[in-house]
């Protein structure tokens, strides 16, 4: 039998990987929250209230209940994670790519529709 580690995952990674975007999604109702506040208040510089402009662009409603509901629905595969930010604000499953340890940084994952990056190492 030949050693194949590059071809086949670590199942402990994996759930450690899932468990750490798990803790992501109530952030991302947080920058929910943050975000319409600002832009009620009429601050609409913050990362917080373009993240809500943007969604509001693309056509999907943003509010708070509507953000808490999928930031508790939110339950990524291991085999095909999805971005907390984009689900919470928009409902869209968009994949997340895996990026290897550095030295300048931890494992990570990446999303390439909003440039959303998550720690995914404890």
């Amino acid at each position: 039998m030949t050693n194949l580690p590059a071809l086949v995952a670590d199942p402990s990674s994996d759930a450690s990987r899932v468990a750490a975007l798990l803790r992501h999604a109530p952030l991302e109702f947080a920058r929910v929250v943050y975000g319409l506040s600002d832009q009620a208040s009429g601050r609409t510089g913050t990362m917080a209230a373009a993240d809500v402009a943007r969604a509001l662009r693309q056509g999907a409603p943003v509010t708070r209940e509507r953000a808490e509901q999928r930031a508790r629905a939110y339950l990524p595969a291991a085999d095909q994670p999805h971005c907390p930010r984009c689900w919470v604000f928009t409902a869209i499953k968009s994949p997340l790519h895996y990026r290897q340890p550095s030295d300048e940084r931890p494992d990570s994952a990446l999303c390439r529709v909003c440039g959303a990056e998550y720690a995914t190492e404890a």
